[in-house]
């Protein structure tokens, strides 16, 4: 199929042209002849990195009257980040369409400069659900006119406690808008918001995980040794310190530690997690996508969203709960055509693990050959001192949780604190010394610099 045989008019095929978009997905293949010629509502399931923008913004874009200055088409976003991606790529869409305006709003960004922006009404709004509320309750944004309301990643909005928002949202259009809900999985929770917006008169299009791996990513797994994971990954860094990856963590609390970890390492890393406020996140995406940062720490939900071209390797440092993740993470390299490996660390005896993922996607992992040096010398206590006292309010309970919070150390490796009025002396092993260090020392907490010294 050409994208000239799903109906696409000349404007927007020409704008596909120019970006070297020849072939459609097989989510494009069904979602746009469908949207294009019914009016029914839609549930579309397909992962990650698999088209789902152009499947639902080029059949939309054909069907908006741009002499009518009001906003006809909503599309719903769980994070700011896909809704820039989301907004870019429709623009790029739209570029022959004459008069096409597209806007994204969001949280983190002032309401004032978005309000002055929406004073021109847009023909598509790309939005946050929290954002938009307080659009609306400002009476800045105006949904009267809207043809298409879409749900674009709407089980990441259900994860993140977006459905009070969407229920509102939905209740202030009008009935007949059509619904297109598009989402990388179905769980029963989709269905119960499928249902209760859609009704019976709906159409469902299921684009299963093996049908969309891509071809071009090599499937990789290390098999490490029992406490020394952080070893091998190391190593693998080191091993392609050239190269830019992503390192996948099932937690926040996870990607964080993982961070924490790899601080002070030759390979550059950081983390993303919900819990970073929105200029943390911004500073961290833009050393990444600058190359200042190698290596991206993330969880899933701090990834939706993210479009950072040429990417090597993806790492499941926890492996995903279930194929379509597994998909979505591994979609993050091996894209335009390039190459890109998916590698998933296993421990020696759990290697096992990978056998459903290869069954059920069809795929096949090859091992990774590392050389590891592991540091199995005894480690020894040190004896360390801090600049912070019974003056900061910390005992030794807190001291504890403020060590092991901002190093990432274990509370097991560091005892003996005594506590007193301007510093405190604690031990921790040896091994993990540098690790404390990299974190804490000269890092600013109580409204001072944190010095820490070794006590001979």
């Amino acid at each position: 199929m050409t994208f000239s045989e799903l109906g696409l008019q000349a404007p927007l095929l020409q704008s596909l042209s120019e970006n070297n978009i020849s072939t459609p997905s097989e989510i494009q293949e069904k979602a746009i002849p469908f949207i294009l010629n019914s009016n029914k509502n839609l549930v579309a399931v397909a992962q990650t990195g698999t088209g789902k923008t152009a499947a639902f913004g080029l059949p939309v874009l054909q069907q908006i009257d741009p002499k009518l200055q009001q906003t006809q088409v909503l599309v719903l976003v769980p994070t700011r980040e896909l809704g820039q991606q989301v907004a870019k790529d429709l623009f790029v869409f739209s570029r022959y369409i004459v008069r096409i305006h597209t806007e994204a709003v969001y949280g983190g960004k002032k309401i004032e400069e978005q309000i002055k922006k929406l004073e021109t009404p847009k023909h598509i709004l790309v939005a946050t659900p929290g954002r938009l509320l307080d659009l609306l309750s400002r009476k800045v944004v105006d949904l009267s006119y809207l043809k298409f309301l879409i749900l674009d990643e709407a089980d990441e909005m259900l994860n993140m406690g977006f459905k009070p928002d969407i229920d509102k949202i939905v209740r202030i259009c009008k009935p007949d808008v059509r619904k297109l809900l598009f989402t990388s999985t179905l769980p029963f929770a989709i269905k119960q918001l499928a249902q209760q917006y859609m009704g019976t008169a709906v159409e469902e299009i299921r684009i299963k995980p093996q049908e969309q791996i891509n071809r071009n990513i090599e499937h990789q797994y290390i098999a490490y040794q029992y406490g020394y994971k952080l070893e091998y990954l190391k190593a693998y860094l080191l091993k392609y310190s050239k190269e830019r990856g992503i390192i996948f963590c099932r937690t926040q609390a996870a990607a964080k530690l993982l961070g924490q970890q790899l601080a002070g390492f030759t390979v550059v890393a950081d983390s993303i997690y919900g819990d970073l406020s929105q200029y943390e996140r911004n500073k961290v995406m833009t050393g990444f996508k600058a190359k200042r940062i190698q290596v991206l720490i993330a969880t899933d939900v701090a990834a939706r969203g993210l479009d950072v071209q040429d990417l090597n390797y993806v790492i499941h440092y926890h492996l995903p709960d279930n194929e379509a993740q597994f998909v979505n993470r591994s979609g993050r390299t091996g894209r335009a055509g390039n190459t890109g490996r998916s590698v998933c660390m296993l421990q020696e005896d759990e290697i096992y693990q990978k056998d459903d993922f290869e069954d059920s996607l069809r795929i096949k992992f090859s091992p990774v050959k590392l050389d590891v040096v592991l540091q199995k010398q005894e480690s020894y206590p040190v004896l360390l001192t801090i600049n912070v006292g019974s003056r900061h309010e910390q005992d030794a309970e807190l001291l504890l949780k403020f060590l092991t919070q901002y190093s990432g150390v274990k509370e097991e490796a560091i005892y003996n604190i005594i506590v007193s009025r301007t510093h405190s002396t604690f031990e921790i092993e040896s091994k993990y010394l540098n690790q404390l260090m990299n974190n804490i020392h000269h890092s600013k907490h109580f409204h001072q610099k944190i010095v820490l010294e070794e006590r001979k």
